[in-house]
This record gives C-alpha cells, structure tokens and sequence, in this order.
C-alpha cells in the first residue's frame, strides 16, 4: 500500500511540474502551430490566385511565390516572421521590353467596382462624402468580412492578402519609442490619429447604418478589421487617371486610387526590374520588363523614385537592410522653423513660408547622400538668405536633425550585437534600424557639407594670398 502510495505522490508531482512549467512549451507550440495554420491558409490562396491571373498575364513566365528570406539580408528574420513573405519571380528568362501583366481597370479594385458591386453600401458611404481612399477600405471589409459566402471576382484576391502589416497603424508605444527622433515618429503618430479619428465617425453613423448592418448579418465592424483594411489600401494602392475624368481636350481631370491584384505583390527595389504603367487607351494597368531578367529572380519594381526609408516602413511595413548613394531623409516643418535664427529681420516672413509650403501635399523635402531634391534646395536657399552661407545653412539643419535622436551611431552598433536587441519585437527591430539608418546617412552628409565648406575656405584663402602677391608686384 505504501509502494502504491509514493508512485501516486510521484505522478501527482510530475503532473504539477507539467502544468506550471509546461505551459510556456504548451503555448509556443499552439504559437507555431498557429502561424503554420496561417501559411499553409496563404500558400493555397496564392495558387488559386496564380491560376485565377492567368486570364490578365500577358506572357505565362511569372507567378507570385514565398520569397527564399536570406537572413544575412534581411532585418527580420524567417523565424520572426508573423506569416511567409511573397513576391513575384521569373518561372523562364525574361526579355527587357516583354509585357508582362495587364489588369483592366474593371478587374482592379476601384470605387466603381464598389459601386457596381456595393451598390446600396456605395451610395450610404456617397451620403458621407467619403474620400475615394476610405471608400476602397471600407469596401475591402464588406468583400472580406460580409461577402465571404458570396462569389465575385476579386474573391481569390482578396482572401491571398496577408492577415496583418508592419505598418503605421500596426505600431504600439513599445515599438514607437525606437523612432524617437525620426520622421517616422511624427508620420505614423498624424497617421494613426486620422484613422483613429475616421474610425470613431463611421462607427456612429456608417457602420450603424441598416444597409451595411443587413450585409455583414448584424455584426459590428471592429477596429482591427479597419486597421487591416486601412493598412491593405495603403501598402497596395497606386494612382491611375480616372477613365471618367478626362476633359474634352484629353487632359487629365483626376487621379483616382485603385488595387490592381497581382500588380500588388510586386516588392519594391532600388534596382527595378519591371514598371508599373497605366494604359489610358485600354483602361488597364499594365507591367513591363525593363531589363533582361533571369529565370527565379524576383522581380521588382519601383513604388517611387523620391521614397526613403520612413516612408518606406509608414506605408509599406518594409526597411532596405542598407543605404546607399540614393538613401534619404526626410525633413519636417518643425525642424525648418527651428532654423530660423531669433534675431532674423525677416524671421516672420521665413515663419510665414514655411506654413505656406507645408500646406502643398506634393512637396518633398528630402536629403540624401549624393543630394537634395529640389524643393529642399529652393527653401535652403531662402532661409539662409543673408544670414549664412547655403553649405552653412544645411550643415546646421543637418546636425539639428542629428541631434533629435537621443542614441549615437556607436551606441546603436554596440545594442545591435546585444542580447536585448535579438529579444525586441519584428517591428521595434524595424524601427530601431530606420533610425539608424538615417543617423548614418545624416552623418555621411554632414561629412561631405564639411569637406565642400573646407574646399571652399582652402580656395578662397589661397585667392586671397595671390590678389596679396599680386598687389606686392
């Protein structure tokens, strides 16, 4: 009896220990579990996609696949990867010039697909004069959420989307402190607020509505389905002319937002391989190859020639793993205005300027390693108007910027290679890098304004001493 008793006392305790110590294996196998649920879901999303594509590829030599991640170029590592990455690649070599793609604009997702599609719902969200941009996202949901027993086109689309983003409104305070001193910061903080803003109203009046009530069967739609949609429209939209929107004398009215699918799961490089172009006269959007393409490369395209890495990660969740030539930063108002020096007798027209700049959404102030655009350089040039020199002006912005962020360069090489640096989430890893990133290009500019400041003063210097010579002869 006593034999049985300490058996029983012994299975007991191996009980206990497995409950408090085995929870932790217990969850991180329903962890992995979970996520391999989510990538075998995808993976046979993206071959019914790719079947479903073939009626728009103009040549069958391409298909979306999961991307092979090459840790040594890659910030996030597979493992720390939320759900598989994909992206397009050459199933046979490519010619430059072949056409590759070719998505008619009643086949992409469009605000007259919703209101062909959605029609009631697309006259509730007219009522409240939504933005073509909201109207897409809004749109999204219903096909997602409240269509998904129904067929319609962009049914396999649709459900290949990835289930979440590393995008500005996916960012937790954790994961923003990293960006102290970036951009980025401000960018996601005004991004967020205008979501979070937008989707208080259409839960008191559009989503309340009985039309959309009556689609979705009663349920509400949440914050996170809005996120999700928000994010989707802002990470894969482009901009086309409106085919309804162009004046009697053919020139452009308006440009619209639209998702063409597949054109979508083109990543962004710095060395395109392919472009992405609207075809007026037939209504489609269209891909090209522009250089030769090897069989299994992936094929890139480029989502904007002035982006930098801010504005990367903000709209697309993505970081390059380098900097080059090309890298950038971007320049915010507040830093303008911080320029401007309290005893400038024209300080309230540069206060004045700056405000008024600002208010133009298509401006870009930028600096990068080999340059400034364009904008940057005109307002440069204003602000150091009798004050300094344009080289001493952007010096002083630069090592303003510089100064923003509360870590050095050298400190981030020291925490990159610490053991709290592998234990941050995907997204702080992403964030703690872009800033590093634009602390080095900063740095590298910095550098270079130095060395042409220095040439200058050499130069002068010696012109003085042979006007010296000169007037001693």
């Amino acid at each position: 009896m006593k034999h049985y008793r300490n058996i029983l006392v012994v299975v007991l305790l191996i009980i206990t220990i497995t409950f408090v110590f085995g929870g932790e294996v217990v969850t991180k196998s329903n962890e992995l579990s979970e996520k391999d649920k989510t990538n075998e879901n995808r993976r046979k999303s993206i071959n019914r996609l790719n079947k479903w594509s073939r009626f728009y590829v103009k040549n069958p030599v391409f298909s979306v696949q999961k991307k092979l991640i090459k840790e040594e170029q890659e910030i996030i590592k597979e493992q720390d990867r939320k759900e598989d990455e994909y992206g397009v690649f050459a199933q046979a070599k490519i010619e430059r010039g072949t056409e590759l793609l070719a998505v008619k604009w009643t086949s992409c997702l469009s605000v007259d697909t919703i209101q062909v599609e959605q029609r009631e719902i697309f006259e509730r969200m007219a009522h409240y004069e939504m933005a073509q941009e909201d109207i897409l996202a809004v749109g999204l949901i219903v096909y997602k959420h409240c269509m998904n027993q129904e067929t319609f086109n962009l049914k396999e689309w649709i459900t290949s989307l990835p289930t979440h983003y590393d995008t500005s409104l996916y960012f937790d305070e954790k994961e923003m402190e990293y960006l102290a001193g970036s951009p980025a910061f401000v960018d996601i903080m005004v991004e967020k607020e205008v979501a979070t803003k937008l989707y208080d109203q259409l839960s008191q009046t559009l989503f309340q509505d009985k039309v959309i009530l009556e689609k979705c069967k009663g349920q509400p739609i949440d914050w996170n389905q809005f996120r999700w949609a928000h994010s989707t429209i802002t990470a894969r939209k482009i901009y086309v002319t409106d085919p309804d929107s162009v004046g009697s004398d053919g020139q452009q009215l308006k440009l619209s937002p639209v998702v063409p699918p597949i054109v979508d799961y083109f990543n962004h490089g710095n060395e395109p391989s392919a472009e992405i172009d609207y075809n007026e006269d037939l209504g489609s959007v269209d891909v090209k190859a522009i250089k030769d393409i090897k069989k299994g490369e992936e094929i890139f395209v480029s989502y904007d020639h002035h982006y930098c890495g801010s504005d990367l990660l903000v709209d697309y969740g993505y970081l390059p793993h380098r900097i080059d030539d090309k890298s950038c930063v971007n320049v915010l108002m507040e830093e303008l205005l911080e320029t401007i020096n309290i005893d400038d007798p024209i300080k309230d027209d540069k206060y004045y300027l700056v405000n008024k700049l600002f208010e133009t959404k298509d401006i870009k102030l930028k600096i990068s390693m080999d340059s400034l655009t364009e904008d940057l350089l005109k307002i440069s040039k204003y602000m150091s108007y009798k004050q300094e020199s344009l080289l001493e002006y952007l010096k002083r912005l630069v090592s303003l910027k510089i100064e923003h962020y509360p870590t050095t360069i050298i400190q981030d090489k020291e925490f990159l290679v610490s053991k709290e640096y592998k234990q941050l989430s995907p997204r702080s890893k992403l964030a703690f890098n872009l800033a590093f990133q634009e602390k080095q290009i900063l740095s590298n500019v910095y550098t270079k304004l130095q060395e042409n400041i220095d040439t200058i003063d050499s130069k002068d210097i010696k012109d003085s001493k042979d006007r010296k010579v000169k007037d001693e002869l």
